[in-house]
């Protein structure tokens, strides 16, 4: 079984309004419908769609209506699932009119550490209280209401980075997802005021029949830690996903990782290397006698400007994709459908210990009512959230200080655990198109 994965960065949407005749991206986004649509119909359906970070313009609500009307596009063209979209925070998905002169004075700190210590450790400072966590997040506030519905906002006592795991034959492939924009505002430079991920982050623990692949807009080069960064993800992770440099580029590191920058959906204009990129990820393992092998097929799409039209960036003679096969370990390789996560160690942020989150396994091949509920209940107003949570009883005095986003989680956790997700699928059916029957009620 091959999992296929459309991978695209640096959208920059936009809400024009009323003005959407000044929207020169719309001839982009139409000839990606069209050259996916000939790909799928070619090669078969897309089963994860990754999104590398700014999404949006300015970390605006009305560009993430925009962004959303487009991505239910895009899945129903390449056939993806709407819940098996994920994504990451960039720079512009940042709202900077929600950083006052305190919290730049606050990101001044955090860009002027020398260290990886210093760095876990502030993270660590201001993950320990809710309050502080709030006014670090505060800018991503329009970014989390986008992405919860896809699952892509951690839970309390995480905040910072999300985690997906998937089948893929015999072994697991484990997707982090990171937030590099955690201090990002309008003094970012790659040189001068650069930016930090963290040991929480970056840091992976190797499992039983797990291969790892870490999905994060900012490259380690404009990371504070950067080269640690670097070294964690190449000494853990097999396939690295990078975004915001807006040019493409792919590394094949000692036939053991591989390092891909995206390049940009919908680039300025202004660039002089103007250039709209997305790229298509194939993988699947390959049994051999010696060592079975996980195999990444790179599809590499560009835009032609004599055509404005999407071409294959064609490596070899002919060849609409390029190869890259690892050999996995015998660890890598040790099937590990049982799928548990419960022993896995605490990672120490600071005076913080964070435990692991737990997820369940996502087989694409077999339907998810409670992960489309999930999100269909999380992709509500959030008054319409609060309203079926009251009626629920699913709201608790704890609630209190959290974000939004954690808040409305919890109400689902809590739906789930009370066994009345057949009744919250109810209440999201008779404000909502749900576009099927309740999946929850039991047959007699």
């Amino acid at each position: 079984m091959s999992l296929r994965i459309l991978h695209i960065s640096d959208i920059h949407f936009r809400d024009y309004k009323d003005h959407q005749v000044l929207n020169l991206d719309n001839d982009i986004q139409n000839e990606i419908n069209i050259d996916l649509e000939t790909h799928v119909k070619k090669h078969g359906k897309i089963d994860i769609i990754l999104l590398g970070g700014d999404i949006a313009f300015s970390g605006q609500e009305s560009e993430y209506k925009v962004a959303d009307t487009w991505i239910k596009n895009i899945c129903k063209i390449s056939g993806c699932q709407e819940e098996d979209v994920f994504c990451v925070p960039g720079n512009h998905d940042i709202d900077r009119t929600q950083i006052d002169p305190m919290l730049k004075d606050i990101h001044k700190i955090f860009k002027g550490l020398q260290s990886r210590r210093e760095i876990d450790y502030k993270i660590g400072d201001y993950l320990l209280k809710p309050s502080s966590t709030t006014s670090l997040l505060l800018p991503l506030n329009s970014y989390f209401q986008f992405a919860e519905k896809y699952g892509c906002v951690p839970m309390a006592g995480n905040n910072l980075y999300w985690e997906k795991d998937f089948s893929l034959d015999d072994i697991i492939l484990r997707i982090r997802g990171v937030n590099s924009a955690l201090v990002s505002n309008d003094t970012d430079h790659q040189q001068t005021s650069r930016l930090v991920l963290g040991s929480h982050q970056s840091s992976l623990t190797r499992s039983k029949g797990v291969i790892h692949m870490i999905l994060c807009h900012h490259p380690p080069d404009w990371l504070i830690d950067g080269e640690d960064v670097r070294k964690d993800f190449k000494s853990r992770a097999r396939i690295h996903l990078y975004g915001h440099k807006h040019s493409f580029d792919v590394e094949l590191i000692n036939n053991e990782c591989i390092v891909l920058s995206a390049g940009a959906m919908q680039p300025s204009r202004a660039e002089s290397g103007w250039e709209p990129r997305y790229n298509i990820i194939e993988l699947n393992t390959i049994p051999m006698a010696d060592k079975p092998t996980l195999n990444v097929r790179l599809y590499k799409r560009v835009w032609k400007k004599a055509t404005k039209t999407f071409i294959p960036d064609f490596e070899a003679a002919g060849e609409e994709y390029v190869e890259y096969p690892m050999v996995l370990t015998d660890l890598e390789i040790s099937t590990n459908i049982a799928h548990k996560k419960k022993g896995a160690p605490e990672t120490v942020v600071g005076e913080l210990k964070l435990a692991p989150m737990v997820e369940p396994l996502i087989n694409l091949n077999m339907p998810d009512p409670k992960r489309r509920l999930a999100y269909l209940f999380l992709g509500l107003p959030y008054h319409t959230k609060v309203i079926i949570a009251a009626k629920l009883k699913l709201i608790d005095d704890s609630d209190r200080n959290l974000p939004e986003s954690q808040k409305t989680q919890l109400y689902f956790k809590r739906a789930t655990e009370q066994g009345i997700l057949s009744t919250l699928w109810d209440e999201v059916s008779a404000v909502s198109d749900v576009g099927s029957k309740n999946p929850f009620i039991q047959k007699s």
